[in-house]
């Protein structure tokens, strides 16, 4: 009788083994892993970068991408949502920036090869991400630039031939204002630039400042606002309709060092017919004060102001 258990108990053992295997998926009996191929592979050596995308899939779900130093991995960033999407450099390669930021470039001005990752999100009108690393003798990761709605750029961009800076600057567009009192396509969203300075890039106020438009072109943009037709029925502010024309001007003016010019706009500009100008310059300054740009800019126009 024992013999006979034990014969029973060693089969019984061997159907669960049998059973637990036949659960596992085929990936894990093969001695080879799977090798899922890059959609996307550069070298600079001793750096690879490389970009994966589930082409089965096409939803974004498994995409991620890699950074390798002497076949070692250095970094690595998963797609955390559907549809997102990563490139290496510009999304796209007739992108009239691709030239300027090929791995291996120094984008920064610090003496040092670059390399930038575009990080497309997936979301409607949403959002585009630039992540930048170091790929020099040390590997490092110098920051992420949130250019949020791609609508109006990001651009990379060669500094003015008489500024101080070198390498590249990135000018990207603060959407504070986006959907705030009219629709997105008709939101402004003020120019922004960045540059590379103290290990970090940071809003240049000097290469933002430009000359103030001239009084025909604000007195042009002043008549269209008041001809606004929506603005003819009347009413009172916030529940008159009123040009998006208005703050986007104020914005250009405010964004370029010229905020004085920008409060004179409003006073020229303001449709006769419509009443609240006072509550909306209230609005304006609380939606602007959201701007995560905003400290930066303030000191601009208010360094220019005691000059």
């Amino acid at each position: 009788m024992p013999r006979t258990l034990d014969r029973i108990a060693r089969a019984a053992v061997s159907v669960l083994i049998l059973a637990l295997i036949a659960g596992l998926p085929v990936e894990a009996l093969s001695e080879t892993p799977v090798e899922v191929t890059p959609h996307q592979e550069e070298t600079v050596a001793p750096y690879v970068a490389r970009v994966y995308f589930d082409a089965k899939a096409k939803d974004g779900s498994d995409s991620y991408f890699e950074i390798l130093k002497d076949g070692k991995r250095v970094y690595e960033q998963k797609a955390k949502t559907k549809g997102e999407k990563f490139f290496i450099g510009t999304m796209y390669k007739d992108d009239p920036d691709a030239g300027m930021v090929k791995m291996g470039m120094d984008i920064t001005g610090a003496g040092q090869p670059d390399l930038v990752i575009s990080e497309y999100t997936g979301s409607a009108n949403c959002c585009l991400l630039f992540q930048i690393f170091e790929i020099g003798p040390t590997f490092k990761k110098l920051g992420t630039i949130d250019a949020e709605f791609g609508d109006s750029g990001p651009h990379f961009v060669h500094p003015d031939k008489d500024s101080k800076v070198t390498g590249l600057a990135i000018e990207i567009h603060d959407w504070t204002f986006a959907n705030w009192n009219t629709d997105f396509a008709d939101s402004p969203a003020p120019k922004v630039i960045l540059r590379f300075s103290d290990n970090a890039y940071r809003v240049a106020p000097d290469l933002m400042r430009a000359p103030v438009l001239s009084a025909s072109d604000l007195a042009a943009r002043a008549a269209e606002v008041k001809s606004y037709a929506p603005s003819a029925k009347g009413g009172t502010w916030p529940h008159a309709k009123v040009s998006p024309q208005l703050w986007g001007t104020m914005l250009d003016l405010i964004y370029s060092g010229h905020a004085d010019d920008a409060w004179k706009f409003l006073d020229d500009a303001w449709p006769p017919s419509l009443q609240g100008k006072d509550a909306f310059a209230s609005d304006f300054r609380a939606q602007l004060a959201k701007s995560k740009y905003w400290p930066t800019v303030e000191a601009m126009n208010t360094a220019k102001a005691s000059s």
